[in-house]
């Protein structure tokens, strides 16, 4: 029945608010001032109005010319807008002003209105709309709504013309290329993206530069002091061909949101980021993803087709609400690395017993490879452990929150005290951080 009442209206040109409130406001006019002179000029309006009407109704585009074609990025990113534009084609002999009305998937955030659009005959035109989609895997964009409008603005005809559509969103592809870009620019400082070169990192010989305190005095170049007169040290090139591996622990508490996205979201795109960085200067990169069992593994391997890999690894992974099995993961880990790693673990630390539990596991890591440990700070949580007391609820809220901050910290002090590199910054520093600390321990000869 629904479905019936929906193609009727389709094919019914129906009055639009305008001409409706001026037809009801005109219908009054007998009850305003009685007499048989009053319902006359009442007829006579009203059949002028259903005239108006008639002719709006005829220079409307026939049911079934206006059509649309959607065209989507082949990889939408998850948390940014994406653009989306609708292609209107007018198939009559009638310029046509139409409304659209798009229908993304569930959760899809944008302006679905635009319009009016003014299509000519035989004509089309182009409609840009923006989508930012909060979460990632497989959606369907359903058919787009279009309101054909009579030139007099007294009537118009609707319809549902079929655009179904499938997208699938992955992490946030639009800041590789960002990076990329200025990358070649040169201007990478803009996204707060450090050069980390220090003296003495690698083995390949890149310039010289003036000595500053820290440096050991072993890099010094005593040719080169001499000649300028002032201390100077080589710089090296980091060395390349190490082996990178990101591990990201898809656990109940990457489940938590964090602004848009819930802390795995930021993570992957860190990691995303992280990986075509790896890939860009010549190592090997990985991928461990885990819950209570290894979800996924991707070997190390180096190259621009490893990116592709990675990325389809990416795409769909969701934390599970159960507790991360640390031990089985790097062991896991472990058994598949040959070569000296960086091992970068994405992760959330709560608790006395899983921060030992991962501690253990790290030392088991060490000193045959070197572990980074990344989480990100909840920021509610420290606005409640300072907020202002007023009620006994507050006084035990912000107990609870000073609580967990401090076995947080306290869990990151000691792994850091037992040798692991540790990582605690807001989730939309997160990819930034991770890649400034890569670049540094690369510049440091440290692994």
């Amino acid at each position: 029945m629904i479905r019936r009442i929906k193609q009727t209206l389709g094919t019914v040109p129906l009055p639009t608010t305008r001409a409706a409130l001026a037809f009801v406001l005109l219908s009054g006019v007998p009850l305003l001032a009685p007499g048989r002179g009053a319902w006359i000029a009442a007829a006579v309006v009203a059949a002028c109005c259903a005239a108006a009407a008639a002719f709006d109704a005829r220079l409307l585009p026939p049911r079934g010319a206006i059509s649309v074609e959607r065209a989507l990025p082949d990889k939408l990113s998850i948390g940014v807008p994406n653009p989306v534009v609708l292609t209107l084609r007018n198939a009559s002999a009638r310029p046509a002003r139409l409304l659209v009305r798009e229908t993304p998937p569930a959760g899809f955030a944008g302006e679905r209105l635009a319009g009016p659009v003014d299509v000519a005959a035989h004509g089309e035109a182009e409609v840009s709309l923006a989508f930012t989609p909060p979460s990632r895997g497989a959606f369907v964009f359903g058919d787009v709504g279009v309101r054909a409008l009579g030139p007099l603005g007294i009537v118009f005809r609707q319809e549902a013309v079929p655009c179904a559509q499938r997208c699938s969103v992955y992490p946030d592809i639009t800041a590789v290329r960002g990076y990329a870009l200025l990358a070649r620019r040169g201007k990478l400082h803009e996204i707060g993206i450090r050069a980390a070169r220090l003296a003495g990192a690698g083995t390949e010989f890149e310039s010289l530069r003036e000595y500053q305190p820290g440096d050991s005095f072993r890099d010094i170049d005593w040719k080169a002091t001499a000649r300028r007169g002032r201390p100077m040290v080589r710089q090296h090139e980091p060395e390349r061909s190490q082996t990178l591996v990101i591990a990201l622990d898809a656990g109940r508490l990457m489940a938590a949101r964090a602004g848009t996205l819930t802390k795995l979201d930021r993570a992957v795109n860190a990691a995303l980021l992280l990986a075509y960085l790896g890939l860009e200067m010549g190592d090997h990169v990985g991928l461990l993803i885990f819950g209570r069992d290894v979800e996924r593994f991707v070997s190390p391997r180096k190259g621009r087709r490893q990116f592709g890999v990675l990325l389809e690894a990416l795409y769909d992974a969701q934390p599970r609400i159960e507790e991360p099995d640390y031990e089985r993961a790097l062991r896991y880990l472990a058994q598949n690395l040959s070569r000296r790693s960086l091992v970068v673990l994405f992760t959330d630390v709560a608790g006395a017993e899983p921060s030992k539990r991962l501690l253990t596991v790290l030392s088991g890591l060490a000193p045959r490879h070197l572990a980074l440990v990344a989480t990100q700070r909840n920021r509610a949580l420290e606005e409640r452990a300072i907020a202002d007391v007023t009620t006994v609820e507050d006084a035990f809220a912000a107990a609870v929150a000073e609580d967990l901050l401090r076995d947080k910290a306290e869990a990151l002090r000691m792994l850091a005290s037992r040798g692991a590199l540790v990582l605690d910054v807001d989730p939309d520093d997160l990819s930034v951080a991770a890649v400034n600390r890569y670049l540094e321990i690369k510049a440091r000869g440290q692994l």
